[in-house]
């Protein structure tokens, strides 16, 4: 039976092994790049588990061996007025075109709405995923703007955004 759960600071090995996985398969679907992440000491993957003002969540296949994450953090810049953002959102390719997707969007809009400070999540990605852009409006995601971008890959594609206001 699938699951997903959100990681704590001990499960960092498991976020450094899907979050590299994603950017090394995945790689048009990040604003980071592998090169960057994969020298990350334990000490820097557990600071993303860490912290009452984000949340990664780990999904997990029928054996039990992750095979997706997601995470919602408020933005510093942002954090009085109340916007989080979500990042990271990775399925491997067995997984995908299941529905799970909706599970990692539910589990970060209730961490948003039970988040004393969170008043807006904010989404954006690249023009050209369909995917991301059908499944966050499926999630009542509304279209704001967007802005030319320069993604890790070195492609010049605009960068959509979007927000949901959960209280």
């Amino acid at each position: 039976m699938v699951s997903l759960r959100r990681l704590t600071a001990e499960d960092w090995a498991l976020l450094r092994d899907v979050r590299l996985l994603a950017l090394s398969s995945d790689p048009r679907a990040f604003g980071s790049f592998f090169d960057r992440e994969k020298d990350y000491g334990e000490d820097e993957w557990r600071r993303w588990l860490t912290g009452e003002d984000s949340a990664v969540f780990g999904f997990f296949d029928d054996a039990g061996a992750i095979a997706g994450m997601t995470g919602i953090a408020l933005r510093e810049d942002d954090r009085m007025y109340g916007v989080a953002k979500l990042w990271g959102s990775w399925l491997r390719a067995d997984v995908r075109g299941r529905g799970y997707a909706a599970e990692l969007y539910r589990a970060r809009i209730d961490w948003a709405r039970q988040h004393p400070l969170v008043q807006t999540i904010v989404v954006s990605h690249r023009e050209s995923n369909a995917a991301s852009m059908k499944a966050n409006q499926k999630h009542g995601f509304i279209y704001t703007h967007r802005k030319a971008h320069v993604w890790p890959d070195g492609a010049e594609e605009d960068q959509l955004f979007y927000e949901l206001r959960v209280k």
